[in-house]
């Protein structure tokens, strides 16, 4: 970079170009998916030419010689593109987005080392400026210099920042101006001890959780943000496979936390790759079954009563659970007799058994079971659940239950062995105490669990004290539970629903609703599923946060 400027100057102009040109590479990577389902596109055309010309430009502006080279050629190919002399195809469209991968890897060399390192990029120019058949494939470019990755970790640099409009940011002035001028009061009050100050501390409370909220609406995101680099990933897919695939998206507009949106980022790009390499059929096989050569993949968002339902589809064959049932007997996971009796929506939970998969090689973009727990496990840290449906020669459904926010969660504390557990309001039904001779006409025995009856319906009921017991290696029957249950004098159960069904949980106490921050747990705790977070309660004291989808999975 020029030595005229200072070291202040330099760094402000580096980090607007770095902002700059990974704005411009989004802008030109659509761009181009767009071009390739219509190439007589001429304003979409030029509009990835002028994407380019800038970039160019900056990188000359900032002494960047050997990327302003790979962005001249990149240039000259899409004016060749604008005057006829070229036409897009996908030989053409992979050199193309060769050259967006290799300069957002670039600016990722360029924010940590201040410079664009000694990468080469004559064989990228040389291909574009020469014929067709030099160039390079998606496939080829992105296994050998980590594109995947890069694209990944720019989707994840653009969540790492907020944009914040002048009227919020004026609005979130005049709420800390307010917060000031009433502590002045308080502390006035407190000094001459006058009767107002429990007037003063409650809107001093009440300034507290405006400002609270104000700022957490600043870490939500639309859920978009996370999507826009599955367009691509799906193109390179369909290259590399030979299949024709097209992504779809709805309600991309719904706001989630940035922190929940990093959590799932990986999540959501692996279960797109199970569908298109394991569910989506080529195109011979889809015109054989009597479908539409074109697969289709669907992802959408919908917000719910405080939580997010994502939802990742695709009309392929769907899950093979007759492959299913033959890998799980030979994996030892359930016996021969078990393959047989049950039903289908059991079987299709083995497929998030960690390292299962129906497939007899390993396929290199995935495998449909492998890396499913990992899948699973990561939407259960941030306390929310996966559900999976599939109709043969249908396709298969992940449905995705998530927290919109992990910041701040309403929540109910209930105690257990005298320590104080949370539970997300959002999944409560309803709280319910029995005494007496109540306890003994409301509660069943059925086999392996006892049963609660809440207006005429029997639903399981757990004792989270068995929970308890289970994760320290302990175990309880299921009759010496009943037992110890109906010798109870009260009983207190806390109606709880999530996406597997409604159940009870048994408490010894049912404490007061609070909105408490909450905080990731230890790396210690890390791998216990059941706790979904840490609550900083009101006495300095920890309460842990339950995951209501982890407590469904010990019903029975």
């Amino acid at each position: 970079m020029d030595a005229m400027f200072d070291e202040t100057t330099q760094k402000a102009l580096l980090l607007e170009f770095l902002e700059e040109n990974r704005d411009a590479l989004s802008r030109i990577e659509q761009g181009l998916l767009q071009l390739e389902n219509a190439p007589g596109d001429r304003e979409r055309l030029d509009s990835v030419f002028r994407e380019m010309h800038t970039v160019k430009g900056n990188c000359r502006m900032l002494g960047f010689g050997r990327l302003e080279g790979l962005t001249h050629a990149a240039e000259t190919l899409l004016d060749h593109l604008r005057e006829g002399r070229r036409s897009l195809d996908r030989r053409l469209g992979s050199a193309l987005f060769g050259v967006v991968d290799s300069v957002r890897a670039a600016l990722e060399v360029i924010a940590v080392r201040g410079g664009e390192g000694e990468e080469d990029f004559s064989l990228q120019i040389a291909g574009m400026d020469g014929p067709l058949g030099v160039l390079a494939t998606p496939g080829a470019a992105a296994a050998g210099s980590g594109m995947g990755e890069e694209r990944s970790e720019g989707a994840s640099t653009r969540l790492s920042s907020v944009q914040l409009s002048v009227e919020r940011l004026d609005a979130l002035i005049n709420q800390v101006g307010e917060l000031g001028a009433s502590f002045n009061q308080l502390r006035y009050a407190l000094a001459r001890g006058v009767e107002e100050t429990g007037t003063v501390m409650d809107a001093l409370g009440q300034q507290l959780l405006r400002l609270q909220g104000e700022v957490l609406q600043y870490r939500l995101q639309p859920i978009g943000r996370i999507w826009e680099p599955y367009h691509r990933l799906v193109r390179d897919l369909s290259v590399e496979t030979g299949k024709r695939v097209v992504l779809e998206f709805s309600g991309e507009e719904t706001e989630v936390d940035r922190n929940i949106l990093l959590a799932l980022k990986e999540s959501l790009g692996h279960l797109i790759r199970n569908s298109i390499d394991h569910g989506i059929e080529s195109p011979g096989a889809r015109l054989a079954a009597g479908k539409a050569e074109v697969g289709h993949v669907w992802l959408s968002a919908v917000q719910e009563e405080g939580q997010v339902l994502l939802t990742l589809a695709d009309d392929g064959g769907g899950i093979d659970l007759a492959r299913v049932r033959v890998k799980a007997v030979e994996r030892g996971l359930i016996t021969p007799s078990q393959a047989a009796e049950w039903k289908d929506s059991e079987l299709i939970r083995l497929i998030t058994s960690a390292g299962f998969s129906t497939a007899d090689q390993v396929s290199r973009i995935s495998g449909r079971g492998t890396g499913l727990d990992v899948v699973e496990n990561a939407v259960l840290r941030i306390g929310g659940s996966m559900t999976i449906t599939s109709e043969p020669g249908k396709g298969a459904r992940f449905l995705l239950r998530i927290p919109q926010s992990m910041a701040i969660v309403p929540v109910l504390l209930v105690e257990e062995g005298a320590v104080s557990y949370a539970i997300p309001q959002a999944n409560i039904v309803e709280l319910l105490s029995f005494y007496g001779s109540e306890i003994l006409s409301q509660v069943e025995g059925k086999i392996e669990m006892p049963m609660v009856r809440v207006r005429d319906r029997l639903l399981p009921l757990i004792p989270f004290g068995r929970v308890l017991a289970r994760s320290g290696g302990g175990d309880r029957s299921g009759f010496r539970e009943l037992e110890r249950i109906r010798a109870r004098r009260e009983l207190h159960v806390v109606v709880l629903q999530c996406e597997g069904g409604r159940f009870g949980l048994e408490v010894e106490k049912i404490g007061e609703p609070m909105n408490p921050l909450i905080k990731p747990v230890g790396r210690a705790f890390s791998h216990i599923h059941l706790l979904g977070g840490m609550v900083v309660m009101a006495d300095g004291g920890v309460a842990f946060l339950l995951n209501v989808a982890e407590l469904h999975s010990h019903v029975g």
